[in-house]
C-alpha cells in the first residue's frame, strides 16, 4: 500500500532540486541515496562526458522472488526540467500542487520519478512478489532526448518499457510522431540602410518571405511544423546580411514528414532565388544553407500488444477507464522503441507543463503510483 505522505514528500523534495538539462547531478545524488538505502546497486553511464553535462543516466535493478520466472520490466523517467526551473517553490493549494508562478513546477518529469521511487519502497515493505525490475533515470530529455540516445540498451534485460512522462493517468501513450529539426542560414548583402539600401539584400526580408510561404502550424491530423527561432541583425542602419532560422516538423507518417520538410525547403529556395540585385554591373543573389536532421522515428504500439495490455489491465483493476493516446510530441520512448524495446508512455497527472502555470493533482500522483504498482503485481 502506498504511503501518500511519503510520496508527496518525495515529489516536493525533487521539484525543489534544481536540474536544468545537463545539470541533473543533485537529483541523481538524491535518488542514489534512496535507492542504495533499499539495497539496490546504482550505476551511472558516461553520457555526461558525451553531452557536456554533470551527470549521466542512472540505472538500477531490483529482483524479487519471481526472478527468472517472469520477464523483466523497465520503468523510466527523466531527471531534467525545462527553463525556468531553478528555485522552484511548490505551493500546496488544497488537493493540488502548483508552481508559485515564477518558475515551472517540474512535475515533468519529477512526478514520474516520485511515483517510481514510492513503488520501490512499497514493493520492499509489503513483500509483494515480483520478478526483476529495471529502473532508468535519464538526462537531457528536454533538449533532444540526449540521455536516451546515448544510453547503451544492450545492458538491459527488459524487452518492454514504461515511460512515466505524459499528462492523464488514464491515457496510455501508444504512438508518437517522427521529427526533423532544421537550421537555415540565409545570406543577403550588407549595405547602409540609409545611404544605399538599394545596394543591399536584406536577409531578414528574404526570411520573412520564405516563412510566409511555408506551410506551418497544423498541417493535417498527423503533421505539424514550426519556425521557432529567428536570429540576425545588429543595427537598424544596416541591411542585415545573415539570418538564421531554426524550426521543426513532426508527423506520424514518414512520407508526409519528408514532404513537409521539402515544402519548407522549397519556400526558402524560391525566396532566395527571387532576391536578386545588380550593383555596379555585378549581379548578387541571396542564398541559403540548410542543416536538417531526423531527431527520432515515430512509433505505434498495438492495443493487442502485451506491453499495452499490462497497463490497461492494471488500470481496470483500479477502476480507471483507460484510453489510448496518440501524442504530438516526442519522448525517450521514441528512442527506446527505435532501439527495439517496445515502450509506451504512462501518465502521471502533470498539467500545463513547460509553463509557470504547471500543476498536478495529488490524487493523480497517487493514482499513477498505484497504477505502476498494480502493473508489477499483475505481471506474471
Amino acid at each position: 500500500m502506498i504511503n501518500p505522505e511519503r510520496l508527496q514528500r518525495f515529489f516536493l523534495d525533487l521539484v525543489q532540486i534544481d536540474s536544468h538539462s545537463r545539470e541533473e547531478k543533485d537529483v541523481a545524488d538524491y535518488l542514489r541515496a534512496h535507492l542504495e538505502s533499499l539495497g539496490a546497486i546504482v550505476t551511472m553511464d558516461d553520457t555526461a562526458e558525451i553531452i557536456g553535462g554533470n551527470c549521466g543516466n542512472i540505472l538500477t535493478r531490483i529482483t524479487g522472488p519471481l526472478e527468472d520466472r517472469v520477464e523483466p520490466l523497465l520503468f523510466c523517467a527523466h531527471m531534467d526540467t525545462v527553463v525556468p526551473g531553478k528555485g522552484v517553490k511548490p505551493v500546496i493549494d488544497g488537493g493540488v500542487i502548483r508552481s508559485s508562478g515564477e518558475t515551472i513546477l517540474g512535475s515533468d518529469d519529477k512526478s514520474g520519478i516520485a511515483a517510481i521511487l514510492e513503488m520501490l519502497y512499497v514493493l520492499k515493505e509489503d513483500s509483494i512478489p515480483f520478478g526483476e525490475i529495471e529502473i532508468l533515470f535519464t538526462v537531457a530529455e528536454e533538449v533532444g532526448l540526449y540521455g536516451a540516445r546515448n544510453f547503451d540498451t544492450s545492458v538491459l534485460k527488459s524487452k518492454r518499457g514504461y515511460f512515466l512522462d505524459t499528462e492523464e493517468v488514464a491515457q496510455v501513450g501508444i504512438a508518437a510522431p517522427a521529427a526533423y529539426r532544421m537550421t537555415y542560414k540565409i545570406f543577403g548583402k550588407e549595405a547602409h540602410a540609409g545611404l544605399a539600401p538599394e545596394k543591399g539584400i536584406s536577409a531578414i526580408q528574404v526570411a520573412a518571405k520564405a516563412i510566409q510561404n511555408m506551410p506551418l502550424g497544423r498541417i493535417d491530423a498527423e503533421t505539424t511544423a514550426n519556425i521557432g527561432v529567428i536570429e540576425g541583425g545588429s543595427a537598424t542602419n544596416i541591411i542585415t546580411p545573415v539570418v538564421t532560422l531554426r524550426g521543426e516538423a513532426r508527423s506520424h507518417s514518414d512520407e508526409k514528414l519528408e514532404l513537409q520538410v521539402e515544402a519548407m525547403r522549397q519556400a526558402l529556395k524560391k525566396a532566395t532565388e527571387e532576391a536578386i540585385i545588380t550593383v555596379d554591373g555585378k549581379k548578387f543573389q541571396s542564398k541559403f544553407e540548410e542543416t536538417s536532421k531526423r531527431e527520432y522515428k515515430s512509433f505505434h504500439i498495438s492495443e493487442d500488444s502485451a506491453t499495452y495490455k499490462l497497463v490497461a489491465k492494471a488500470g481496470e483493476a483500479l477502476g480507471l477507464k483507460m484510453g489510448r493516446e496518440v501524442s504530438g510530441g516526442g519522448s525517450d520512448a521514441n528512442i527506446f522503441n527505435e532501439k527495439g524495446i517496445e515502450s509506451v508512455i504512462v501518465g502521471t497527472g502533470m498539467t500545463d507543463v513547460h509553463t509557470v502555470k504547471e500543476h498536478i493533482k495529488i490524487s493523480d500522483l497517487e493514482d499513477c503510483t498505484k497504477l505502476i504498482l498494480k502493473m508489477v503485481e499483475l505481471h506474471r
